[in-house]
């Protein structure tokens, strides 16, 4: 069931820190901008020798998802998307990716937020193997998008590379990742190497350096290309993961899937690996979230919160504006094992209308509790969200390392849009957080009365 949002008016932020932010016009709203850092530069701190020229592009991407470890204070971890890519076209007129830095490889990174500028304490490269980064390159061809250099020459794939997006940190020292390729669900050690991916059943990549692990439904293979995993929230008991997967699959046909306004949201068991819950989630009307645009495709389901053991905070967002709602996943509305969840099967989840019965019977209620209409300092492309506390939300932006590239002149450019973190005050109080859920299940202190000293 869905916890009540209790009433209230608008409130001031209750952060209990004593930051000093670049600019807050907003009542309730904090901002803070990352410093500007050459990409190559922080590559190579974080893991020696891994790119060779960065072209003059600056770190980023560093907002593609955080976290905010239950328990601590002003601390956060993020990571990086695959790394810098534009769009390019093949010699045959074909679209691909280009990757103006190949040997990139995604990077952890824990800041915390201690005054004006937000600092980096830590830097950790995603490794394949013991130093050798993933790269965010594609894995297979004709499955994911053909890569090419940033000018439209034919490039490379690599079956270890991670185009990562959510993440989440144990109290084991381990991050759990999402990957929008297979799309996957990652297991990395606090050394930054990969113990394990977790993939759809049937996935063909093949000799990749950590293991693989078939786990996930084959009907996830359906993915559109570019938008397979993006959101991940860790229960505050750390039994589950909950993944998100950013849009609707093409299921059965690419047109079906265009149209469809509905995606998924799986629960992992994050000892097993076992999938034990798969739910239905349906996007608001697009032009509801963004009045710029019409077009469903635009949506996605990005960021999410695991509040306690079955509600969740989601984001839904285009590139311009998202909405946070707030839903309970109750497993007797979950689409694991029927027909929903089979590729062969011919009933499609993503063939029915909203208001569909059928997929108004296993889509869980939700309840809106943000607009990001309602703060105008907020960039475009948010795709990190943290709760804080009951009051306040934190936000990061994806930057997508803000480059340039003129075909004419073949020259890259770094761009100037910033990376950006946000406290963001609710209108109106959660009824609970995942401190709260943490705290209630620490060990509590021991009553027994020592016996006294004679």
């Amino acid at each position: 069931m869905i916890r009540p949002i209790a009433t209230a008016g608008v409130l001031t932020a209750s952060l209990g820190l004593s930051l000093s932010p670049v600019f807050a016009a907003t009542p309730g709203v904090s901002v803070y901008v990352f410093p500007t850092e050459g990409l190559k530069a922080a590559s190579n701190a974080s893991l020696a020798n891994t790119v060779v020229d960065d072209l003059g592009i600056n770190l980023g991407g560093m907002g593609s998802d955080m976290y905010r470890v239950p328990g601590t204070v002003n601390e956060y971890w993020g990571v990086t998307d695959r790394g810098p890519n534009n769009d390019t076209v093949l010699a045959d007129g074909s679209a691909a990716t280009g990757y103006p830095v190949p040997d990139f490889s995604p990077i952890i990174f824990k800041f915390k937020m201690n005054g004006a500028t937000p600092q980096i304490l830590e830097r950790l490269t995603v490794q394949s193997s013991k130093g050798v980064g993933t790269t965010g390159l594609p894995n297979v061809p004709a499955f994911d998008g053909p890569p090419s250099t940033v000018g439209g020459a034919p490039g490379k794939y690599n079956v270890n590379g991670l185009d990562t997006e959510g993440i989440v940190r144990t109290k084991s020292g381990d991050f759990w990742l999402v990957d929008e390729y297979a799309p996957s669900v990652v297991q990395v050690g606090a050394d930054g190497v990969v113990k394990r991916r977790l993939v759809p059943k049937g996935w063909t990549g093949t000799g990749s350096a950590y293991p693989i692990v078939d786990a996930l439904p084959n009907v996830l293979l359906k993915r559109k290309v570019n938008r397979g995993f993006e959101g991940l929230a860790l229960t505050p008991d750390e039994k589950y993961l909950y993944v998100g997967l950013q849009s609707p699959l093409l299921n059965p046909t690419k047109a079906v899937g265009e149209a469809s306004q509905t995606t998924r949201i799986l629960k992992v068991n994050a000892q097993t690996g076992v999938v034990e819950g798969e739910w239905a989630y349906v996007f608001d009307p697009v032009n509801t979230i963004d009045s710029t645009t019409t077009k469903a495709t635009e949506l996605k389901l990005s960021a999410m919160v695991a509040l306690d053991s079955d509600t969740l905070l989601v984001q839904e967002r285009t590139d311009n504006a998202f909405i946070v709602a707030q839903i309970d996943l109750n497993p007797s509305q979950s689409i694991l094992g029927t027909a929903y969840d089979s590729a062969g099967a011919t009933a499609s989840l993503e063939s029915l209308a909203v208001t569909n019965p059928a997929l108004q019977a296993v889509a869980p209620a939700k309840t809106v509790i943000f607009r990001s209409t309602s703060v105008p300092e907020l960039p475009k492309k948010i795709e990190g969200m943290a709760v804080v506390n009951p009051n306040t939300l934190a936000f990061i932006n994806d930057n997508d390392f803000s480059f340039t590239y003129d075909a004419k002149s073949a020259k890259v450019t770094a761009g100037a849009v910033p990376t950006q973190f946000l406290y963001v005050t609710l209108p109106q109080p959660l009824s609970i957080t995942p401190d709260q859920t943490w705290k209630a299940l620490q060990p509590k202190p021991s009553t027994t009365a020592k016996p006294k000293r004679m």
